[in-house]
């Protein structure tokens, strides 16, 4: 597989989505390397570790860990496999990339959801002595908050699964 030369133009381009994501809040604390990792595949859809070595300048050893995470959490897969070794691999769609990511953040918020549970329980057995702690009330209010939102959000992305899986079936 050959890489495609592109107009300077295209390569802004993809340099203003990796800064319009990177500024997202559902990137926080992300890599940047892993974001814009993510961008070439949106971009691109087909890449070679060596295609993203070339466009990176990064190192075969991190290109091949970002590779690994993005396997991991599903955004990418791997395409094809040739005679000699190189594999080839690709994403869907920029929007299913999305969805994807945003679902392993609300997977990791419900694996808590016993945790919260179980600590808004003990705030609220113990509010006598800790309501005039100082953050006391804070807390309460952020463990709601995130107890909401995997309610909320858990639901959607549950219909969403069925929708999308009851579209690739044959």
């Amino acid at each position: 597989m050959s890489e495609i030369k592109f107009d300077q133009e295209v390569y802004l381009i993809e340099d203003e989505i990796v800064n319009q994501m990177t500024a997202l809040p559902m990137f926080f604390g992300r890599d940047p390397v892993f974001i814009r990792l993510l961008t070439l595949f949106m971009t691109r859809k087909f890449l070679t570790q060596k295609m993203l070595q070339r466009i990176t300048g990064l190192s075969a050893g991190k290109i091949s860990e970002e590779l690994n995470l993005l396997l991991e959490m599903d955004l990418i897969e791997k395409a094809d496999i040739s005679k000699k070794g190189k594999i080839i691999y690709s994403a869907e769609s920029a929007g299913l990339i999305l969805y994807k990511f945003s679902k392993t953040i609300i997977n990791r918020m419900i694996k808590w959801k016993q945790d919260l549970e179980e600590l808004k329980i003990e705030l609220e057995k113990n509010k006598n002595l800790l309501e005039n702690e100082k953050g006391y009330n804070r807390i309460l209010e952020l463990n709601n908050f995130f107890l909401d939102i995997i309610e909320k959000y858990k639901k959607p992305f549950a219909r969403m699964d069925k929708k999308l899986s009851s579209s690739n079936k044959p």
